[in-house]
């Protein structure tokens, strides 16, 4: 490998001179162009992680997501990458595939200064695991520390899904979520479906199917719920004549199980979601849903990381807009 030194004796300069040139500190141009010339002659490459270690700083974000099969989390990510190139960071990618034993090990890392900073999605009690000098934002996730969270308003994401669905018709809707209990924001989805249902006086329900995180085809979650949808019918109609689910993935399966069963959707029964994603990230609507603003959301966490990176102060949660978008699911 190429050193800074094999650089300098090449260009005749001192090693003080190229050091200069690599981080564009003034030197003559006659030194600047000979250090150049030697850099390209050479194939000379800066050790950015080297040099991180030495001024404390590596420019390099990590992210943890759950798994990146889901096209929010692989959504997220991209626009997480998008905001830290713009300001020259690079971004490792840490998929935990909801097991806390990987995701004590990337917080860990990150803790041992081979990031500078750390965006997270976990769903496991690792309070125990982070540090006050370690800069972590948090998408949904509260965490006994003081850590910086940053979400969607699922609360009003609820709110709108009930009266989305009892402007519509609907007489007897339910609630139906799967993933962790862990305190986190996403929990006030239901918060806010049920407080709209009690205002209106509407029957509803709310039904909760485990702690699996990411729904995997033929998991046991998925065959939870479709057991339930099942038990639902009584005398060839479906109890429910509206479905909120906790996500736009457990929503697909609900709406696959149902036209199963025999079901028109959204004439028999009508589904929301919650993500508002679409077909490959950028076709229509799989189903309709209440939009998280994920794009906002991956620039927010970077914009809170730098200044946490910077030592500045940031507020304790930050709340971002959502929005229903209409996928065909609804009347």
């Amino acid at each position: 490998m190429v050193t800074i030194k094999d650089v300098a004796q090449d260009a005749g300069v001192s090693v003080g001179t190229v050091s200069k040139v690599l981080n564009n500190i003034y030197v003559t141009a006659v030194y600047k162009e000979k250090v150049e010339q030697s850099i390209k002659r050479l194939g000379y490459q800066v050790n950015t992680y080297a040099r991180g270690l030495k001024a404390q700083r590596t420019n390099t974000v990590a992210i943890i997501v759950p798994d990146l099969i889901s096209p929010f989390f692989a959504l997220l990510v991209n626009y997480v990458e998008q905001a830290l190139a713009e300001i020259n960071y690079k971004l490792l990618i840490c998929n935990s595939h909801c097991k806390k034993e990987k995701e004590f090990a990337y917080i860990n890392m990150a803790k041992q200064n081979k990031v500078d900073g750390l965006i997270c999605v976990t769903y496991s009690n690792s309070d125990e695991y982070l540090s006050d000098d370690l800069p972590i934002i948090s998408i949904d996730r509260h965490f006994k520390s003081k850590v910086c969270c940053v979400a969607s308003d699922n609360y009003y994401g609820g709110k709108i899904a009930a009266e989305k669905l009892i402007e519509t018709g609907c007489k007897n809707i339910i609630y139906i979520r799967n993933g962790s209990t862990i305190s986190s924001e996403t929990l006030k989805r239901g918060q806010g479906f049920m407080d709209a249902c009690k205002k209106t006086g509407i029957d509803y329900c709310a039904m909760e199917f485990g702690e699996e995180t990411t729904l995997e085809k033929g998991g046991e979650t998925e065959h939870k719920v479709c057991r339930f949808l099942e038990e639902c019918m009584n005398h060839d109609k479906f109890v429910y004549d509206g479905i909120f689910a906790s996500s736009d993935s457990l929503g697909q399966i609900i709406i696959e199980k149902l036209k199963q069963m025999g079901l028109n959707i959204p004439m028999d029964v009508q589904v929301i979601g919650y993500d508002g994603l679409r077909a490959l990230n950028v076709g229509a609507y799989q189903l309709s849903s209440i939009k998280q603003p994920v794009k906002d959301m991956a620039f927010t966490c970077v914009n809170h990381l730098m200044k946490l990176i910077n030592k500045e102060t940031i507020e304790d949660l930050t709340i971002l807009p959502v929005s229903f978008v209409d996928g065909g699911t609804t009347r």
